[in-house]
């Protein structure tokens, strides 16, 4: 399905359907939000520095910013793009956790601490993710772009490694209830091995 610039695919609208159906607790909205405000980060400094989005992509693999080559951003400003979703996300922990201290509402705790999630999470320093782009554009920066790509591969995989492991120890210590950690293992480890093909 395609409204302007912003494209979303059947599998993300299952996935979606399946997510909000499987909530019982009421997150979905709030990861919804965090998720939205990150992305419209991007866009926002995309814009702010000259360039322009051709798309934003929704799939199952998650959300992903197309831009113009015509209006093509320096490295530099590549790094800026890529870190204002995770900054977004940042500052909206730091002011939900400021006006959760004032006692206007507990619920500001739980988008302050999903919004810490969100961003560190997306600064983890692999290929598909915020922190990786940054990596990959500070060594284009320096001279060093074919230098950039293969040590962000090497970090895909082992943050994917990382993942999985950690992923399969909280399974088993919570007796076999919290898997989150080991889905995001598994989609780290599908998406390195996908780079890994497109890259021979």
């Amino acid at each position: 399905m395609t409204l302007g610039r912003f494209e979303i695919s059947a599998g993300a609208l299952l996935v979606l359907a399946l997510l909000y159906y499987l909530d019982s607790g009421g997150i979905f909205p709030w990861v919804l939000l965090a998720c939205t405000l990150h992305e419209l980060g991007h866009w926002w400094a995309v814009t702010a520095m000259g360039g322009r989005v051709r798309s934003l992509t929704l799939s199952c693999a998650g959300a992903e910013l197309r831009l113009s080559a015509a209006r093509a951003l320096t490295p530099g400003k590549m790094i800026l793009a890529a870190l204002s979703g995770p900054g977004i996300n940042l500052l909206l922990a730091l002011v939900c956790m400021a006006l959760a201290r004032r006692g206007l509402g507990g619920c500001l705790y739980f988008f302050a601490g999903l919004n810490w999630g969100l961003a560190l999470f997306n600064l983890l320093p692999a290929a598909w993710l915020d922190g990786g782009r940054a990596l990959e554009n500070l060594l284009a920066l320096v001279g060093r772009r074919e230098l950039g790509r293969r040590v962000t591969e090497l970090c895909s995989l082992a943050v994917a490694a990382l993942l999985l492991s950690a992923g399969g120890i909280l399974l088993w210590e919570s007796g076999g209830r919290n898997f989150t950690l080991l889905i995001a293992g598994l989609w780290m480890t599908q998406a390195a091995c996908q780079a890994q093909r497109g890259a021979f």
